[in-house]
């Protein structure tokens, strides 16, 4: 649910049906309650979502669950006193299993406000200079390509640090191509 884009008092649902996205207007009514279909109101939006949730109720499918917008963070700002926009709280990443490991730290499959897959790269305390290792994050800050992995955030405040990425699907580049190839 958003803000609607052409009326300032009404909200938008969209609602992801198999391959396509459908879009309801919910409105007030004079009286203060919301609604999608007249016959069927609400005083608060969590109840319309709740209802929706339950029954479709004319909508294309019963809601699930949210889809998280991801607003991925902007470049760095020009001045050097600017809070790092990229920065968050690493009590928003779940670790949920160890990908790989090196030398200096281990990646980890993640989760990112409990609904955006993510994978985590952390560095060992004492492994190599942090400054180092944020080097890789400050170059990933400026690359923005559909074929490249975003980076999505990272976690400097305490150790280990962390650098949160897009997740790779199908794992590590290296090791997807040579079980591919090996098979030629």
């Amino acid at each position: 649910i958003r803000d609607s884009e052409t009326k300032k008092t009404d909200f938008s649902l969209s609602i992801r049906d198999t391959d396509s996205v459908k879009h309801y207007r919910i409105r007030q009514s004079e009286d203060g309650r919301f609604y999608i279909a007249r016959r069927t109101t609400f005083t608060t939006l969590p109840e319309l979502v709740i209802h929706y949730s339950k029954v479709s109720d004319g909508l294309c499918v019963n809601l699930r669950r949210p889809c998280v917008h991801i607003v991925k963070p902007e470049p760095d700002g020009l001045s050097h006193n600017l809070v790092d926009k990229w920065e968050i709280s690493r009590r928003d990443i779940k670790l949920i299993r160890r990908l790989g490991h090196g030398q200096f730290g281990d990646v980890w499959e993640g989760v990112w406000n409990d609904n955006v897959a993510v994978a985590v790269k952390t560095l060992k305390p004492g492994s190599m200079n942090p400054v180092d290792f944020l080097a890789e994050a400050s170059i990933m800050k400026r690359l923005r390509h559909a074929n490249l992995i975003q980076l999505f955030a990272v976690c400097t405040i305490e150790e280990p640090i962390y650098i949160v990425t897009e997740l790779m699907k199908n794992g590590s580049l290296l090791d997807y191509l040579q079980s591919k190839w090996s098979n030629v």
